[in-house]
């Protein structure tokens, strides 16, 4: 099964587990699976694992750490690249997400390479089809709900008129000198759309004069992160970070929530 199938932990009940993927969802996962399942076997390309992942499955005896997996079986065996082998009940794919869009037919105008969906200006418009064609919510790794916003209002902006975009031929330059910039840093084709930077996400408000996301709010998120990076089992639940949410509070999207609910006070 994939991730995205998976609610609670019940089912798994005295079951061997196999979770294939060490990122949010597979360590998410594994720490639900911890106190159900009889054992939990990672399966992680990426060795070594975050200080966080390596403290949980050192106080653990039900938790184990393996290389790629190079073979199934239909007797639920699963053999791993470096010879070890144990039977599954249950094999959890917790790999990400691939693009698809079955229903669209551009003609080749837009097309999915390893993830890449392209070409696309600014991981919305394609060149050709823009803007009476666009994509909400392409990029990953971001702060999302600002971003798509702040994507949702050019595109708005663009079928109204009130803004137009570059040429077609600026449009495709730029999506090449972004092509050859990831590629000069070794970025892989499959990680076109992970962004991971605050100030491309404030240089795409710009566009239509959408707020920066508050310093808060990036500094909430990174302190999280790291925090789930050390602390992978206390993270949610223990953090440090009240001088910043004192900050938040004072923001207009909790002060003008709290002016709306309890008009009265």
């Amino acid at each position: 099964m994939h991730s995205h199938l998976y609610r609670v932990p019940d089912p798994f009940r005295n079951q061997v587990v196999v979770v294939v993927g060490t990122s949010l969802s597979g360590q998410d996962i594994s720490m639900e699976l911890l106190n159900v399942a009889k054992e939990i076997h990672l399966s992680s390309k990426s060795l070594p694992v975050s200080e966080g992942l390596s403290k949980v499955i050192s106080k653990h005896d039900n938790l184990h750490l393996h290389p790629t997996i190079e073979s199934l079986h239909e007797d639920g065996g699963v053999v791993f690249v470096d010879g070890s082998w144990l039977t599954a009940d249950t094999i959890i794919y917790c790999t990400g997400y691939s693009y698809s869009f079955p229903y669209l037919d551009t003609k080749g105008i837009v097309a999915i390479d390893d993830d890449r969906v392209g070409p696309l200006y600014e991981h919305t418009f394609p060149p050709n089809l823009a803007p009476s064609l666009s994509f909400i919510g392409i990029p990953s790794k971001i702060i999302a709900y600002p971003f798509i916003q702040s994507q949702a209002i050019w595109i708005a902006q663009l079928l109204s008129g009130k803004r137009s975009l570059p040429s077609r031929d600026e449009m495709m330059k730029s999506v090449q000198d972004f092509y050859q910039s990831r590629e000069a840093t070794g970025i892989p084709k499959h990680y076109t759309h992970e962004i991971a930077d605050f100030e491309y996400c404030d240089k795409f408000g710009d566009n239509v004069g959408f707020p920066c996301i508050e310093q808060w709010r990036k500094d909430l998120c990174l302190s999280a992160y790291m925090n789930s990076h050390v602390n992978l089992e206390t993270y949610q639940d223990s953090y440090n970070d009240e001088e910043l949410l004192q900050v938040a509070h004072q923001s207009p999207h909790f002060t003008l929530f709290e002016a709306e609910a309890f008009p009265s006070l």
